[in-house]
């Protein structure tokens, strides 16, 4: 795990921009949530293939997250919105462009097997998401059986007319998502931590790392590859003092394996004696 502290919002951007394109070249399969198109991540992301520096051609794209019960080639929804501002602009071929469709939600065994085999077969090599104002991560705060895989997931009549206002064509009120599980399944994973409001949240990945009920961020701290980008505001500490509290707990955690394991063959030595 590496943490990394920014001046601002787009400071975050760009670093993060920094550390993804070193992990862009054909093939790659990449998992963007939509908070992130139109903002300095992308917009870089369009500059660099329009002066060649990148091409998207072969690139596979994984949506997170669609909404249920809509056609999504004919309703714009989050894969039109995303072929819209994003996907044209980037020239992807947009047969290696992925989003979950259910048709009806009521019925949705069969969609949320078939994306279920779309993300098995498309290993993801980076994926970003972003820490939400309730400190929930993919619509939740904490980890449940529900939420770990596909699935879908319900929201407010008022959430739907305030979407319904920005220009989706949605008819009900859910929406079929990834799980954490699936994050925790992709090469890279980048969280996003930015605005005051969400110190808290990091202050308690690092203060509370017992607790009995466990956050989907606590979970994804525990990536082997995770960056966690956050701007002054969302710090709960300086950049150094996160690293060193972070290689500090991965002594500790190295310690108890190394003990662990030293009792096991102690047991195992304790046996072999007894049988003779």
């Amino acid at each position: 795990m590496k943490y990394i502290v920014c001046n601002s919002e787009t400071a975050v951007l760009n670093r993060m921009y920094d550390e993804f394109e070193k992990n862009l070249e054909d093939g790659a399969v990449i998992s963007l949530p939509e908070h992130i198109i139109n903002t300095q991540f992308t917009n870089r992301m369009i500059d660099d293939n329009k002066m060649g520096k990148y091409s998207y051609k072969h690139v596979i794209m994984l949506g997170q997250r669609e909404f249920a019960d809509i056609d999504i080639e004919e309703s714009f929804g989050l894969y039109r919105f995303a072929r819209l501002e994003l996907l044209k602009k980037l020239d992807v071929d947009m047969k290696n462009v992925y989003y979950s469709e259910c048709l009806d939600s009521e019925n949705s065994t069969e969609d949320l097997e078939k994306y279920k085999e779309v993300l098995e077969e498309n290993p993801i090599d980076v994926a970003i998401v972003f820490l939400g104002a309730d400190g929930g991560i993919l619509d939740y705060r904490y980890a449940t059986e529900d939420n770990k895989d596909i699935h879908l997931v319900e929201f407010s009549d008022e959430e739907r007319d305030q979407l319904r206002a920005s220009g989706m064509e949605i008819k009900g009120n859910k929406l079929v998502s990834i799980g954490y599980e699936n994050l925790m399944a992709a090469r890279h994973l980048f969280v996003v931590v930015l605005g005051a409001d969400k110190r808290k949240y990091i202050a308690e990945l690092f203060e509370n790392e017992d607790t009995e009920n466990k956050t989907i961020l606590s979970i994804l701290n525990e990536h082997k590859n995770l960056i966690i980008f956050t701007d002054k505001e969302a710090s709960y500490k300086s950049e150094e003092e996160v690293n060193r509290l972070i290689k500090h707990r991965q002594r500790q955690q190295e310690a108890k394996l190394r003990a662990e394991k030293e009792q096991e063959e102690a047991a195992k030595n304790e046996e072999k004696a007894e049988d003779r």
